[in-house]
């Protein structure tokens, strides 16, 4: 497996699971060799306000959206004014030894190739791994 037995059993049990709110939500997690990246609470908030289209309440990575239309990790990750893409992941860019690599939760973790311009769906769970 890819990743520490304790970091995937952290991961997954902090996951959204069939919330009874009816909220869209979805999860992301970033690793950066080996390390969980802390995603900042209030990503798309200025002041009291919700300004982007996808945004964070606190600093759990659950994300939230305040469209009706698709998001996609491109959206989260222009809010978050960060860069996400095949290549690099905020600011660490693929080399000779260390590459991006995406996952979506699935009863397992699945690698998924679309990168930024994957379309978060409500209930997502996401990683995100540099090594």
């Amino acid at each position: 497996m890819f990743l520490g037995s304790s970091l995937t059993y952290a991961i997954i049990s902090a996951f959204p699971t069939g919330s009874s709110s009816d909220q869209w939500q979805a999860r992301i997690i970033i690793t950066i060799n080996e390390d969980q990246y802390p995603i900042p609470s209030d990503i798309g908030i200025v002041g009291n306000e919700t300004k982007g289209k996808i945004f964070t309440g606190n600093t759990n990575g659950i994300i939230y959206k305040t469209v009706t239309g698709d998001v996609t990790l491109k959206d989260f990750f222009n809010t978050w004014s960060k860069t996400f893409n095949s290549t690099c992941v905020i600011d660490y860019c693929n080399t000779n030894t260390s590459s991006v690599k995406m996952y979506t939760w699935n009863g397992k973790w699945v690698t998924n190739s679309d990168f930024e311009f994957y379309v978060i769906k409500s209930g997502d769970n996401i990683l995100i791994d540099y090594r």
